[in-house]
Order: structure tokens, then C-alpha cells, then sequence
């Protein structure tokens, strides 16, 4: 039997699959960073990204920005491994703008799941928006073991998120900070985080629902102790008596495909 008939052979099939698949996994893997840039350009409009060096199996990637909101420098590092397991695993960080971020990425045909994150997102880098009509200040921090996201809603295991982003605000009536804390949980297919704050000028909790399909709830309820803070919530258009108020909005998350 000659070599080209025993390649051909049925029974070196397996061997060319293999051998086929590892071509192309060493061709993704040796693929320019910038070529990883290009496409991931391609696929959101919205994102902006200075410069990059390295593959894509081991990238960096320079003044990263979303929505004219600059995110800072990532890096990426793959896993090849996980791939035995039927999903690719990234380790990524990101340093030196609006994120600041440390955390293991999987990515399989129907899910992304988030392991050991944390991350600090700077709410002031947010210019094109207000909150309750001033700008954002302050941070929000997100701790989790596990964040999963699929087409039917997602998974949540010990995830929590923290911000001051109210401090400003109660300063201003107050004198004093008013942090918020809380968990991210998900049931029914829905994104919840459920925040809760006091001082010794009022109690407050936020509820906010996201859904497979983008669209979110945000409630507030307040519990203000003096009758001025009351008055300056119903400015910001909460509803209801001194003693119980409360502010709701709808919306849909907008700029992801767009």
C-alpha cells in the first residue's frame, strides 16, 4: 500500500479530524491580537480600541472604551484546556480606566459564566447620563464566585454588589455618606440586585430586575427621617407620604447590538 493510500484509508479518518482540528486551533491561537480587535470592532459598533499586541491565545489590549466611556487596558489569556471540557476559558484584568476588573471568563455555545470576579466600575467616567439629575459619582464594586448568563436568563452564586453613588446626594441633605449593599440574584430568568442603605436621616432599598430580553425595572423606596429630605425627594418625583416613599422606572438596556 502506498503512503496517499493508507492516509486516505477509512481508518485514518480519526487521525485527519484530529489532525485538522489542531491545525485550526493553532491558527486561532498564533491569530494577531489586533485580527481579534478587528472583529470583536465588527461585532459592536460601540466599541473602541486604541492599539493591541500579542494573539489571540495571550492579548493585550490598549485603551479599551465602550460608549465613549474608557475602560482601560485589557489582557487576556486563554485556557486551552478547558477546551477538553467543551467550553473556552479566558483569565482577563483590566487597569488603568473607568474597570478595574480580575476574573476567569467561560464561553460555551449557549452561556457565558463569570468565576471569581471582582470588579470596580468608576460611575463618574458616565457623562452622558444623569442620575435624579446630577452626574454619577462615586463606584460600584462586584464580588462573584459565579455569574452565568444564558439565552434563558442566567445563575447567580454568591455574587454581591456594593456602591456609594447615593453619598453625594445625602451628603447634600444630610451631611452624612449613605453606601448601599447588596445581593444579585436570579430567578425566573431575570437579573436581580438588591441594594439597602440607612443613616440616621433615612432608610432605603433598590430593587432592579433585568430580563433575557434587555428590558429593566428599577424601584426605590425611602424612608426619610425629617420632613426636608421628604420635600427633596418629591422634587426627584418620588411618590407617597413623609413616612413611606417611592420612585420607579422601566426601560430597556440599549447600546449592546447597537
Amino acid at each position: 500500500m502506498s503512503i496517499l493510500s493508507a492516509m486516505i484509508a477509512p481508518g485514518a479518518r480519526p487521525l485527519w479530524i484530529v489532525g485538522t482540528c489542531g491545525f485550526l486551533l493553532s491558527a486561532a491561537a498564533l491569530a494577531p491580537a489586533s485580527l481579534v480587535a478587528s472583529i470583536a470592532k465588527s461585532q459592536a459598533p460601540l466599541l473602541e480600541i486604541g492599539s493591541s499586541r500579542g494573539t489571540f491565545w495571550r492579548g493585550a489590549y490598549l485603551d479599551v472604551a465602550y460608549n465613549n466611556i474608557l475602560l482601560g487596558d485589557i489582557s487576556l489569556e486563554v485556557r486551552p484546556l478547558s477546551l477538553l471540557a467543551g467550553s473556552l476559558a479566558i483569565d482577563a484584568s483590566s487597569r488603568g480606566g473607568a474597570l478595574s476588573a480580575t476574573g476567569r471568563a467561560y464561553f460555551s455555545p449557549f452561556a457565558v459564566e463569570f468565576r471569581d470576579t471582582t470588579a470596580q466600575f468608576n460611575l463618574g467616567a458616565i457623562r452622558q447620563y444623569t442620575f435624579f439629575g446630577a452626574s454619577y459619582q462615586g463606584s460600584a464594586r462586584l464580588e462573584a464566585k459565579s455569574l452565568r448568563i444564558h439565552r434563558s436568563g442566567c445563575d447567580a452564586t454568591d455574587a454581591r454588589i456594593a456602591t456609594d453613588a447615593l453619598d453625594t446626594l445625602s451628603r447634600r441633605w444630610s451631611g452624612a455618606a449613605f453606601p448601599l449593599m447588596g445581593d444579585i440574584t436570579c430567578a425566573d430568568g431575570e437579573l436581580h440586585l438588591n441594594l439597602n442603605g440607612r443613616n440616621e436621616s433615612a432608610i432605603a432599598d433598590m430593587a432592579v430586575s433585568v430580563k433575557p430580553d434587555m428590558s429593566y425595572t428599577i424601584g426605590l423606596t425611602a424612608e426619610p427621617a425629617r420632613k426636608e429630605i421628604g420635600d427633596a425627594l418629591r422634587v426627584f418625583g418620588f411618590e407617597g407620604d413623609g413616612g413611606k416613599m417611592s420612585w420607579r422606572a422601566v426601560g430597556r438596556l440599549k447600546g449592546i447590538k447597537s
